[in-house]
């Protein structure tokens, strides 16, 4: 469960009162009497109120399930539960009842269920299948005790489901009590070498991550921890995960990530996700040494994120889904009807870097493809000075690809969701050999000083050609550049929904090369 605060500001009570008294702002369309709801179309959100951390991915009974931070009484933050929806393809979503509801305990207080894990007990070592045949589901999620709003405990608890709907809180919970204020976001995996279960868990407030081991999924014993003098510090460390990648073109090569979220490359109070590559025996695991922090995406709203566990055997994916949102704003923006949104189910690869290092590339899985619809416009290779405009294409949800052949223009990409002088821009920048992407004046700004802003991801100082994907849905704008080496991840808030796309190339001419917009169907029911 992530909940956004500095060093001085660690309860609960005082972000409740920060969120409560942001005004809350309501987005008409300029040019009609209607609202706007910035309800994305292809990208999951709840029904109603309010959403954070994915929470529990998990492939169990051939279905993919979602559970979710949720507040079934409003929206903003507040009554946290684990809401669920389950998919056949990661996509097209099927809202599920509520699976585990905060409660009362009867001496004031109240248990909220914080981010956490499922894990497919297929060997029932639990012992929680009664019955012969029975696969137990596993939630291992954070008890957070609250009392007038003020957090004053959380500490590791168990719940299961035999039908993978109705959950069962474990008799014996917590599973593991430090008795602490901030201790949470377990994930959970097993791993078949050391025939046991292993748990990585955040202790935020000190930078450290903390490892735990388990025959039963019920008695844990600390193996290790992780932290030291690594990473970026400037914000909290939350919601870990640990998981193997193998190396891209090197054959039965293969390390171990931790990702985590907190900091941000632009430092300031921002937020993103961060990342360490090394080896894990069951126990330890070493960092290897690379110019850390290293982040995954450079956007401002990519949070949380954890991948699937217990995809088929047959696929060997690591598939992310992350919170679409950061907490510096996320209780003012203008959505109407809900708050919160998960960004498109991504696929994680490793591979050597034009320095002979390790990094991380993440892009959309392929199921994504399967919701293009009509395609816009095509076309092979148009030299731009100026703007271009593109005359077929308009909508609020497309799949725009296009290459950009570096030139000595300073500034080359496009402008999106164009509405008089509101747009996003989309850019290679030669000054600094940057891609970056502008939303000082994307549509309505003003809901807090911290959203205007310009992100920057570095491009490869190598003179080549740039390869760009852009996600565009309602209030989201997703850029994959170069098969997802550099990524940035945005929310904007357009004024209008008649908008329009124009290519653009400052002083002088640049190329831009297979080009090809899709309109996206919607895969929200």
């Amino acid at each position: 469960m992530t909940i956004f605060r500095s060093i001085l500001t660690i309860t609960l009570a005082s972000v409740l009162c920060q969120f409560v008294d942001i005004t809350k702002v309501r987005a008409q369309a300029v040019d009609s009497t209607s609202e706007i709801t910035y309800r994305p179309i292809y990208h999951f959100s709840p029904p109603q109120n309010w959403t954070n951390d994915p929470n529990g991915l998990v492939y169990y009974g051939d279905k993919y399930h979602m559970f979710y931070q949720y507040n079934p009484e409003g929206d903003t933050w507040g009554h946290m539960s684990w809401g669920h929806a389950t998919s056949k393809d990661m996509m097209k979503w099927e809202h599920q009842p509520i699976a585990l509801q905060d409660y009362q305990n009867g001496d004031g207080t109240s248990t909220m269920f914080f981010s956490g894990t499922a894990v497919v007990d297929k060997n029932n070592t639990s012992g929680l299948g009664k019955n012969d045949g029975e696969i137990p589901l596993v939630a291992i999620y954070t008890a957070h005790i609250d009392s007038a709003g003020k957090g004053i405990s959380q500490s590791q608890s168990l719940a299961y489901s035999l039908d993978g709907q109705h959950f069962t809180r474990y008799d014996h919970n917590p599973l593991i009590n430090l008795r602490t204020t901030d201790f949470r976001d377990p994930k959970v995996f097993w791993r078949e070498e050391s025939k046991q279960w292993i748990m990585i868990v955040a202790q935020p407030l000190d930078y450290r991550l903390q490892f735990y081991g388990s025959s039963d999924l019920k008695k844990w014993n600390l193996l290790s921890e992780f932290g030291d003098k690594l990473g970026d510090k400037s914000k909290i460390w939350e919601c870990p995960d640990i998981f193997e990648l193998p190396v891209e073109n090197e054959a039965g090569v293969s390390k171990w990530i931790i990702t985590l979220s907190g900091g941000h490359p632009q430092q300031n109070g921002n937020l993103g996700m961060q990342y360490f590559i090394g080896s894990f025996d069951g126990k330890t695991f070493i960092a290897d040494p690379l110019p850390y922090p290293l982040y995954l995406d450079n956007g401002k709203d990519f949070y949380a994120g954890i991948i699937f566990n217990d995809l088929p055997e047959t696929d060997k994916r690591k598939i992310m889904i992350a919170w679409e949102n950061s907490w510096e704003y996320a209780a003012a923006t203008p959505s109407q009807g809900f708050r919160g949104q998960m960004a498109v189910p991504r696929e994680l690869t490793l591979y050597k870097n034009e320095k002979g290092e390790y990094r991380i590339k993440s892009f959309p899985v392929r199921e994504v493809n399967n919701y293009r619809g009509n395609l816009l416009a095509t076309q092979n290779s148009v030299a731009v000075t100026g703007s271009k405009l593109l005359n077929s294409v308009t909508g609020n949800a497309l799949d725009i690809e296009f290459v950009i052949k570096r030139s000595s223009a300073e500034q080359a990409g496009i402008k999106l969701l164009k509405h008089g002088e509101n747009q996003t821009l989309v850019y290679f920048n030669k000054i600094d050999n940057t891609l970056k992407i502008d939303r000082t004046k994307s549509g309505n700004v003003s809901f807090s000083p911290k959203f205007p802003s310009i992100e920057s991801v570095p491009l490869p100082d190598d003179g080549g050609d740039i390869a760009i994907r852009i996600l565009i849905d309602n209030n989201s704008v997703e850029v994959f550049a170069n098969r997802g080496k550099q990524v940035l991840t945005d929310l904007v808030f357009p004024v209008s929904d008649k908008v329009s796309y124009e290519l653009f190339s400052t002083e002088v001419a640049t190329t831009f090369k297979d080009l090809n917009v899709w309109e996206m169907k919607s895969s929200m029911e």
